[in-house]
């Protein structure tokens, strides 16, 4: 099922049913109160029991894990509750684990060799950034230790030796899987762990944008996506929006981004893959909204001839602008 944590074999079924250990995400919603920090620590050391990590790294997550679930208490304002007991149904903030391939380039003999990463992400239903990145190592910090530019963002910084980040993103859980963002870092895995050469899912070309397709309309992008595979399935095309478009062949998968670079995966790395295009998404809705709004405090004498009978631009049947 969704969401299970390692197990020892690999087993025949989708990236959504999938372990961390074969290519598929842990994930849980956490509390709305003060005990999510704790939960975010249960749900790590749950996450990676029986996949035999050093102690060390394991306290590591669970400290960082710990730190940026606390964040959580400051975004609750998109939440939305239903039902007889006014329960939270979407919006809820949410602990992300997976596994993703890396390139380590050795600094000594300029030689490129792959390994794995641990990456859990706090995810949560507001968008905006209350501050930016965390201040320096060792300088002062008037914040709180849970504020989310203050310790406990310095802290992430230090443990996980600055590979730590943010993005938009969507839920993964609730009745709608609503936009927001995703704070995460990530850990090194041990090139003597059984989880640097576990067998991980790796569908090709068709069934690899098959299963991009189901991953994001689970994530609510489902309306406007067009796949298209060429005669033998080897090349496979998934249009997700207007300027977004994601091709697979072989064992490769890539996609350009709103800057104009092509991002380039591992079909192995199908999860990874998934939220670097949800982020790539997001970043264009926000830019096309961006647009819209410039547009919109212009002046009437500075736009041109308007056919009130047209109005502006609909989407296609695609969803594309």
């Amino acid at each position: 099922m969704a969401g299970v944590a390692f197990d020892d074999r690999v087993p025949k079924v989708s990236l959504a049913q999938a372990s961390v250990r074969a290519g598929g995400c842990f994930m849980r919603p956490l509390p709305l109160d003060g005990t999510c920090a704790s939960a975010a620590r249960s749900f790590f050391r749950e996450a990676v029991a029986g996949a035999g990590l050093p102690g060390d790294l394991i306290h590591d997550g669970v400290t960082m894990a710990s730190e940026l679930a606390a964040n959580t208490l400051n975004a609750h304002g998109n939440i939305e509750y239903g039902g007889h007991g006014h329960r939270p149904v979407s919006g809820i903030p949410e602990f992300w684990l997976y596994i993703r391939n890396i390139t380590v380039v050795d600094s000594n003999s300029a030689r490129c060799a792959s390994g794995r990463e641990l990456v859990c992400k706090i995810f949560d239903s507001e968008p905006g950034w209350d501050a930016g990145e965390p201040v320096p190592i060792g300088a002062a910090v008037p914040a709180g230790p849970d504020s989310v530019r203050g310790r406990g963002l310095q802290m992430v910084a230090g443990l996980s030796a600055g590979i730590w980040g943010h993005h938009l993103s969507r839920g993964r859980l609730g009745v709608w899987k609503v936009p927001g963002k995703a704070v995460w870092f990530s850990l090194r895995i041990p090139a003597t762990s059984e989880l640097a050469r576990s067998e991980r899912l790796a569908p090709r070309g068709a069934e690899a944008i098959e299963e991009l397709a189901a991953a994001l309309t689970d994530r609510g992008l489902g309306t406007g996506l067009v796949p298209v595979t060429e005669p033998g399935g080897e090349l496979a095309v998934l249009s997700v929006s207007h300027k977004l478009t994601v091709w697979c062949q072989g064992q490769a998968v890539w996609w350009r981004e709103p800057d104009g670079s092509y991002d380039r995966m591992l079909v192995t790395d199908l999860t990874e893959a998934v939220e670097r295009i949800i982020a790539a998404h997001e970043d264009l809705v926000v830019a096309r909204e961006g647009s819209r709004g410039a547009a919109a405090s212009k002046s009437q004498d500075d736009l041109p001839p308007v056919n009130d009978a047209v109005g502006y631009p609909e989407p296609d049947l695609y969803g594309r602008w």
